[in-house]
């Protein structure tokens, strides 16, 4: 299996992170986060390769345990990452239980932010967790993506490791620890807390139910970033999304359609909303050109196709 073409996408559009550039966050996204899902990836199919009755056993113990690191490095992005966007505030529900454990908002967010100061210049994780035993709140203190209470459901998680913040921070670890706090929606940690699935995105489609995708891309990229991008997915046709009036002349009824913008939010919805209003058989793709460049697939030079 590929890990790789389940890519999740981003919580929100990075310029919407309060604190954060898009440069940043573009960075950890791309390097950091497909990274450890490459790696493994790569790991999973040698460990298919590996024969039970004559692999030695440093073999199964080295790539297991780089399995646990890059699996869960590969978990912990994508909550990392769940929580960031325009600030939200826990719901009642979630808000009692975070009262009950810590005695109020402020004495949890002071232990959290604690305990993040406290790797700075190291590296590591900060995770709110639930813990399944007692059914109680818990901040847990994670280290090489490995070490983390047994039984325990991650509700939000701060990346400690300096690629996710030096590019904005430098060495200033306890600014970053503050503006990641002050960025925290927590939608995404009350369904996990409740034990509820993700909501899902209408028409949205990842890359793995794109499989052996044989109708045609079509680029929505807002106007000054397609201007500047010098690649396209394979194919892709161009329509602006600030002209919707018309945009779909040329575009086939008989194919299927998937729209792309750079991380799968607003242009690449509307797009497809409204073609599917005209009745083209349309979808966007939910990572965007970003997590499929991320996911190694290929591209085309810009120019080789527009409506």
């Amino acid at each position: 299996m590929s890990y790789l073409k389940t890519l999740k996408p981003l919580g929100a559009k990075p310029e919407s992170y309060p604190g954060f550039s898009e440069r940043l966050v573009a960075s950890h996204y791309e390097n950091n986060y497909a990274g450890a899902v490459r790696r493994l990836d790569a790991i999973t199919a040698r460990l298919a390769a590996l024969d039970p009755a004559t692999a030695p056993g440093f073999d199964w113990n080295a790539l297991k345990r780089e399995e646990l690191v890059a699996y869960n490095s590969m978990l912990l992005h994508e909550i990392h990452f769940e929580a960031l966007g325009p600030a939200m505030p826990p719901p009642p529900d979630l808000a009692a239980a975070i009262d009950r454990d810590f005695g109020s908002y402020e004495a949890w967010r002071a232990r959290f932010a604690a305990c993040g100061r406290a790797l700075a210049g190291g590296s590591g994780w900060v995770v709110l967790v639930r813990e399944m035993r007692s059914g109680r709140l818990a901040i847990q203190w994670c280290a090489d993506h490995t070490m983390g209470f047994a039984g325990a459901v991650p509700l939000v998680a701060l990346d400690m490791y300096e690629h996710a913040y030096h590019l904005d921070y430098g060495a200033n670890a306890t600014a970053y620890v503050d503006a990641w706090l002050g960025a925290i929606d927590w939608t995404a940690a009350a369904a996990r807390w409740r034990g509820a699935p993700p909501p899902q995105v209408p028409y949205a489609t990842s890359i793995a139910e794109l499989g052996d995708f044989g109708g045609v891309f079509v680029d929505a990229r807002r106007g000054p970033t397609y201007a500047a991008a010098e690649t396209v997915l394979p194919g892709a046709l161009r329509v602006d999304p600030a002209a919707p009036d018309g945009f779909a002349a040329g575009l086939p009824k008989d194919r299927e359609i998937v729209v792309y913008c750079v991380y799968g939010f607003s242009f690449s919805r509307d797009t497809a909303a409204a073609l599917r209003a005209q009745g083209f058989r349309a979808r966007h793709l939910d990572v965007g050109i970003v997590g499929w460049r991320a996911s190694g697939g290929s591209l085309d030079a810009k120019g080789r196709g527009s409506v």
